[in-house]
This record gives C-alpha cells, structure tokens and sequence, in this order.
C-alpha cells in the first residue's frame, strides 16, 4: 500500500473531527493504537477494516488507498456487464445504490489482489 493512505486516513479523520482512539472503538479494535500505526505506514488494515474506515469516513475505498482523487464512487454496475463476477452474484436491479458501490468495491479489490500476484 502506498503512503497516500495512511495521509488521507489521517487527513478524513480531523476533517470529521475523530480522535484515533474513537475511530478505533467505531472499529471495535481492541488495540486502540492501530490507526496511528496505519496513520504513520507501520500496519496494514485488513481489506474488511478498510472497508468499514471508508463507511466511516464517508469515501470510497478507491480513494482511501489513493487509487482516485474521486472521494466518492459513483459507478453503477451496467444491465450488459458480461464479466464472472456479475454473472455469480445475480445483481438484483432493486438493489440500493449502497450495495452497487460495494459490489463494486469489493470486485476491485479482488482484481487488485490478483494483479500483484502475477
């Protein structure tokens, strides 16, 4: 992970007036000390905390990890996407816009998790 996200954690945090010890019990983190160490680049969030600081922080997880300079995402999932991943999950149309994101989110972090890999 890049330094961009330890600096717009630290950034979104003050900007929503949160202390690190309460953004760590909005995590239910029993080491309240784990949002400097991922302040500073020290830790490394798991994928699922990552997600739940973006909620928090009202971003898309894209931002977060410096990927966008688009705080939030407004893509929505096509009617002709074609990929495995839409196909698996069955997209209900009446799906709020919330959920999309995440769908969204979470199959972009998939492809990120492979690309390292190769």
């Amino acid at each position: 992970m890049n330094d961009d996200f330890g600096q717009r954690l630290k950034e979104l945090r003050k900007s929503k007036g949160i202390t690190q010890t309460e953004l760590a019990n909005m995590l239910h983190l029993s080491d309240k000390s784990s949002i400097s160490r991922y302040e500073k680049g020290k830790n490394r969030p798991q994928f699922d905390i990552i997600t739940k600081i973006a909620d928090i922080l009202d971003v898309s997880v894209d931002y977060l990890l410096g990927k966008t300079e688009e705080k939030t995402s407004k893509t929505k999932l096509d009617n002709g996407v074609k990929t495995i991943a839409a196909k698996k999950i069955n997209i209900n149309e009446d799906l709020p816009d919330e959920a999309i994101d995440k769908i969204n989110e979470y199959i972009k972090m998939v492809e990120m998790m492979y690309k390292d890999k190769s």
